[in-house]
Order: C-alpha cells, then structure tokens, then sequence
C-alpha cells in the first residue's frame, strides 16, 4: 500500500470542530498552561480495490485557533497509519481545562504540493478518485465523541481517528470518481478523537487454517450494541455497513490484528469472512466467522473488559462461517 507524506504550504477548505473548555487559573488569577500533541490514525476500508485514501490537512485548531507548532500543510495517506501508527500534526500550547470539540482543516482540492485533487482515494489501478465535497457536506463539521483534559505543564496525546470505512463510499455510477465522502452528520460519527494515555490495545492472531475465506476483517463493539441484521444491511443514506463499531481492523496475511486506541470500557469482537463471490473484482461479505479460542479459554468475546494503559492478546481459530 502506498506510503506518502507530502508537505507544503496552502490552506483551502475548514472541517470546524468546536470547542468547549473549561479553564483553570491558579491563586492570582493567571491562566495555567499544558500542551496538546495531535495525531491522526484510521481504521481499514474494507474495499480490496483501495490502496490508498489522501486527504490533506492544513491547520488544527482548538477554539477557533489555530495550534502554535502546526507542521504545515501535510497529504497523509490514511492507510499508511493503522494499526497503532500515526502521524503527528503539531503541538498547541493551550491554557490548562477540559475540552471537548477540535477543528480540523482539510483542502479538498489542492494536495501540500499544489496538485490536484487535496483529498482523494487511489485505487489499484493507480487511479485517482477526487473526494470532493458533497452538496450535502458542510465544511463545518462539529465532533464530539468525547473530551480531553489539558494539564497545567503536562503534554496530552490526542489521537483523532479518521474512519476512512465509515467516512468514504463507493458510487459505481459516478462518471470517473468512483468515491466521495458520505454525509455531514455521517463523516461527523467517523471521525472520533481519544487522550490516548486514557486507551489499551487489543491484538492477536486469527488463524484460518482451512482456508474458509479470503479477507478478515475484526471488529470492535461496545458490549450490548452489535445487532446482526442492523449491522450488516447497511445504515443511513450512505448505507455504512458496521456503523455502531468502535474500531475494526483487517487481518493481515500472516493472520495478525490490532485494535488500537480502545477507551477502557466493556467490549464484544466479531469477526466476519470477505470473498470476491460473483467475480466482478469487488470483495463481498460472506458471513461471521464461528472461532475457538485459543489460550485463555475463559474469556468471552461478547465481554472483554478494557483497561487503560492495560494492552489485550486474543487468539482465536476459524472453524466454521455463518452465512448471511
């Protein structure tokens, strides 16, 4: 999969994601100050024919402000950064407080070197698949899947998980771009953002043994949440398959998986099975996988208790498919 950071120097289109902080002062009534690090990771899009999706960042920005070492105008292949890895976007010294809401700016039509588009998925044919803004998505986006708390002299981590499978879909009858970002409030439920100093990693292998499928892809539900029928029929106008996950992860060639950036929380796993059915080169899904755990026998998959700062290792076989 393409690797490519490119940087520059221009500013066009505004993702605003406002905030909400309360501040703290000390006994003379002088502002404390922290610092907060941005980076940028993403969860797999579960389209075989993707090898890479670009968008291209040019500010971040808290309460309307943009951060006092933002690294300049960067295009970031968001599949380059899974599984763990990110990308830093700057450090903003800010006054000490909870906040809630970030802004993010993205040009959606010129890329750090000036080409274009800005934001755009390549798919393997090496062809470019602008991710224009849609008439329905606003340039001012509001996030708020949580908060993050500043400390005075103490740097906080927050990662903003871009969720290129929930934030982009495919239109098959579009004239050249086969892509394009889903809805304002959809890509607004893509997009979250965690201190992540406050998440654990869950990891392990997923051993198909009997060569049952041909792509796997985990993912990862907040206990109580997942519905089979609701998950897998596709949700909303841009009919997002597995909307209510957490986070989800494809399962590479030698079988190995990791959801990175979970907060501590009660968590189920499902793993589902991908195949190219029909032979039109698209992967289609095939059904959830039945496992057997291995190692810890005693743990269910419809319970995993998380921990911050406390990584998990999940093992499991795959001995049958349920189909749909």
């Amino acid at each position: 999969m393409t690797h490519q950071i490119v940087r520059g120097f221009m500013l066009l289109g505004v993702i605003t994601l406002l905030t909400n902080c309360t501040e703290d002062e000390n006994d003379n009534g002088t502002e404390l100050m922290g610092q907060v690090q941005f980076e940028l990771t993403d969860a797999p899009i579960d389209d075989a024919a993707v090898q890479a999706c670009f968008v291209t960042v040019s500010d971040v920005m808290i309460d309307g402000e943009s951060i006092s070492s933002f690294e300049g105008t960067q295009t970031i292949d968001l599949l380059a950064y899974q599984n763990g890895q990110v990308e830093s976007l700057g450090i903003a010294d800010v006054e000490a407080g909870t906040y809630s809401n970030i802004t993010l700016v993205l040009d959606y039509e010129t890329d750090a070197a000036g080409n274009s588009p800005g934001c755009y998925v390549l798919t393997t044919d090496n062809a470019k698949h602008s991710l224009s803004t849609a008439a329905n998505l606003s340039n001012m986006l509001t996030l708020n899947s949580g908060d993050f708390e500043v400390q005075e002299g103490i740097m906080t981590n927050v990662v903003l998980d871009f969720d290129v499978r929930k934030a982009v879909k495919r239109q098959d009858d579009g004239p050249s771009d086969q892509y394009e970002f889903v809805t304002r409030s959809e890509i607004e439920s893509a997009i979250r953002f965690v201190d992540k100093d406050e998440t654990a990693m869950m990891e392990g292998e997923c051993n198909d043994n009997m060569n049952m499928t041909s792509k796997i892809v985990v993912y990862a539900y907040k206990t109580g949440t997942f519905d089979l029928n609701t998950e897998t029929s596709g949700q909303g106008t841009s009919q997002i398959m597995f909307k209510n996950a957490v986070s989800s992860a494809v399962v590479d060639s030698q079988g190995n998986y990791t959801l990175a950036f979970l907060e501590a929380g009660d968590y189920e796993l499902h793993f589902f099975g991908y195949d190219d059915m029909d032979n039109d080169g698209q992967m289609e899904l095939q059904g959830e996988l039945e496992l057997s755990l291995l190692g810890n026998l005693g743990l269910n998959l419809n319970l995993i208790k998380v921990d911050a700062g406390v990584d998990l290792n999940i093992n499991v076989n795959i001995i049958g498919i349920l189909p749909l």
